[in-house]
């Protein structure tokens, strides 16, 4: 007994596009089947092929055969005249550069204009710096011109604040010449010390003993020019700088 087909109001809701897609396939004609029988023989070649070594490496963004952009893509409007460019160079337009020729220009884009300007502000700041260094440092301040005196008597000022100069030069080298005296009499006190107790044979921290008078006073009073006397009481050659100090 062949089964009837179940009519479409009893079937679920769910079961519709199943049935739908069934008779559509059931309509389509079948298509023939044809077979293709490989042949033993290849007709292509059977070696791999093989790439040419590039000679460096080509990103694929960046080809040496694209090519150059010397013009921008896409231009707005007819091409520029030469006198439109020229008038363009001359003209000056808001919150951007003076154009080209101008005075203004010429004081932005100089160089050497802006190289002297930063030279001269330097060398101004140290002289300052020293001037104001010497002043509160000297002495002698009591004997400085008064600043008043400058632009009145200009020579007048700057002799006597070159014979000032001189004297605080002449009370720093005395200082210093003190100095090094006191610190030359400590060594030869610490010598005298190590021999009266027996203990010339030992050296100390930078060998400071003084074995003899001659090595602890030096050499004769007219080589001191060309040298001077250092922390462990030896002579030792003046270094200048240049020729010069």
């Amino acid at each position: 007994m062949a089964s009837a087909p179940v009519p479409r109001f009893l079937l679920p809701r769910p079961y519709l596009p199943l049935l739908r897609h069934q008779r559509a396939l059931q309509r389509q004609p079948a298509l023939p089947i044809t077979s293709r029988n490989a042949s033993s023989k290849s007709t292509r070649n059977e070696r791999p092929i093989v790439l040419e070594k590039p000679d460096k490496f080509r990103p694929p963004s960046h080809g040496a055969r694209l090519p150059p952009r010397k013009q921008p893509q896409y231009t707005y409007g007819a091409r520029l005249t030469d006198e439109q460019i020229a008038e363009q160079k001359t003209k000056q337009y808001p919150h951007m550069m003076p154009p080209e020729g101008s005075f203004t220009h010429w004081i932005l884009t100089n160089r050497m204009l802006h190289t002297w300007i930063s030279l001269s502000v330097l060398f101004s700041l140290a002289l300052f710096t020293m001037l104001t260094n010497f002043t509160n440092s000297t002495p002698y301040a009591d004997l400085l011109p008064p600043r008043d005196m400058l632009l009145k008597h200009p020579i007048q000022y700057l002799t006597q604040f070159k014979e000032v100069y001189k004297m605080h030069t002449a009370y720093i080298t005395a200082e210093t010449q003190e100095r090094r005296r006191r610190k030359v009499e400590d060594v030869q006190k610490r010598a005298e010390y190590r021999k009266a107790h027996g203990l010339e044979g030992e050296q100390g921290l930078g060998g400071w003993t003084a074995k003899t008078e001659g090595e602890g006073m030096g050499p004769a009073l007219a080589d001191d020019r060309d040298t001077y006397t250092d922390f462990e009481g030896k002579k030792r050659p003046v270094k200048k700088w240049l020729g010069i100090w």
